[in-house]
């Protein structure tokens, strides 16, 4: 039985291998969010709400998929945050309209 710090590790290097390549082969990804911390939160996120057998048994396809959304959410946050209150009330009130 592995221990939590090294089920925990072992997560963490597979989200790893799939942020490096989702960085790869998006720039904005690379350009825009910070990789330790991406790696961080991903692996914070999996181990909060999956069991480590639940996490192992996502197909590699099924983990980038996910971890591609939660980047994209992560990079949309942030620009959000560059926004002025007039543009935020724009985009709010774009949102309303859909």
């Amino acid at each position: 039985m592995l221990s939590t710090d090294a089920k925990q590790e072992s997560m963490m290097k597979k989200i790893e291998q799939v942020v490096s390549i989702l960085m790869e082969e998006d720039s904005l990804f690379k350009e825009e969010l910070n990789y330790s911390k991406i790696v961080k939160h991903l692996t914070n996120l999996f181990a909060e709400n999956l069991s480590f057998e639940e996490f192992n048994n996502i197909s590699e396809q099924s983990l980038k998929n996910r971890c591609r959304g939660i980047m994209s959410t992560e990079l949309m946050a942030g620009m959000l945050d560059d926004l002025t209150p007039e543009e935020m009330a724009i985009f709010d009130e774009a949102i309303k309209r859909k």
